[in-house]
């Protein structure tokens, strides 16, 4: 199941581009050269592509200059502490400014986006023009900066699953009769956790998309619910039409559950995985009731 997993998550992510970042006190144009600001961070724009879309990752360095006496220091802001930052589409109905027609040459099928951010930096994005919908702005290094088979390896830790049993009554079924089949342990809500790689904090939703029986006789049943405990009467139910003996004893009723898995990477734009299967399964014996003739005096 973690190979599958892995499957729909390695070679999700995809840096596409780097944009161009300035840093000024004043307005900014695209093209024309500014005046950095003294003792201010650097920052890095990528573009990475997933299934998902597409999110504009910006990495802010703080640096601060030295004194006698005293080294500088170089660090990275996380996403905690970054500014808050956005991004919209540039109107590029003239495309004879050379900043725009250099950009386009080096990132072909593209479309330059602004990013703003609220302690005046400004920079320009490369984004596919293929991209769904508006990219998520993301403070912090992309997910290319860690190990994504090693987050897709904890993606299980991350999301515990309940001890989940199949549930039946009777416990013993009887032919011709209804059995009462439910999940005992789990109310199929939504399960979540999260987990931070540095600067890098990976959120991760898995919830039930799908409940598929298997009766053990050959009937089947996919449904979304989890049907209900005795004494209330179950909405998962399975007449049995003979018994189990030919079966060796019982037949196993089994349960498989698919997951729908989502992540995302320091709060930008949630990015599918594939889904996670995971099968449950009892024993249900089934017995054949036989009247049997008394003779009367």
């Amino acid at each position: 199941m973690l190979k599958r997993l892995l499957a729909g998550f390695a070679g999700a992510v995809l840096c596409l581009a780097v944009g161009d970042v300035a840093h000024a006190d004043g307005p900014l144009t695209p093209g024309v050269p500014v005046s950095p600001r003294d003792n201010k961070p650097v920052a890095d724009i990528s573009v990475v592509s997933g299934p998902g879309g597409v999110t504009i990752y910006i990495s802010f360095v703080a640096q601060t200059p030295g004194r006698d006496g005293t080294p500088g220091t170089i660090g990275t802001i996380s996403t905690t502490t970054g500014p808050k930052c956005t991004s919209s589409p540039m109107n590029i109905g003239n495309a004879s400014v050379a900043w725009l027609r250099e950009g386009l040459a080096a990132h072909p099928d593209t479309t330059p986006w602004s990013v703003s951010c609220d302690n005046g930096y400004f920079g320009i994005a490369w984004v596919p023009t293929t991209a769904p919908g508006t990219p998520a702005v993301v403070v912090g290094p992309p997910l290319a900066a860690v190990d994504p088979v090693a987050i897709a390896a904890e993606i299980l830790g991350i999301v515990p699953l309940p001890p989940i049993r199949v549930g039946a009554n009777p416990s013993v079924g009887l032919v011709a009769m209804p059995s009462w089949f439910w999940i005992d342990g789990y109310d199929g809500r939504r399960l979540s956790g999260s987990r931070a790689v540095g600067l890098v904090v990976v959120e991760v939703e898995i919830w039930p998309a799908n409940y598929h029986w298997s009766f053990g006789d050959g009937a089947v049943l996919d449904t979304l619910s989890v049907g209900r405990a005795y004494p209330v009467e179950s909405d998962i139910r399975h007449t049995y039409e003979q018994s189990s003996l030919r079966a060796g004893g019982s037949f196993t009723t089994q349960l498989d559950i698919s997951f729908a898995a989502q992540f995302r990477v320091n709060g930008g734009a949630w990015q599918p995985l594939a889904p996670v299967v995971q099968t449950y399964s009892r024993a249900y014996p089934v017995q054949q009731l036989q009247s049997v003739l008394t003779a009367s005096r």
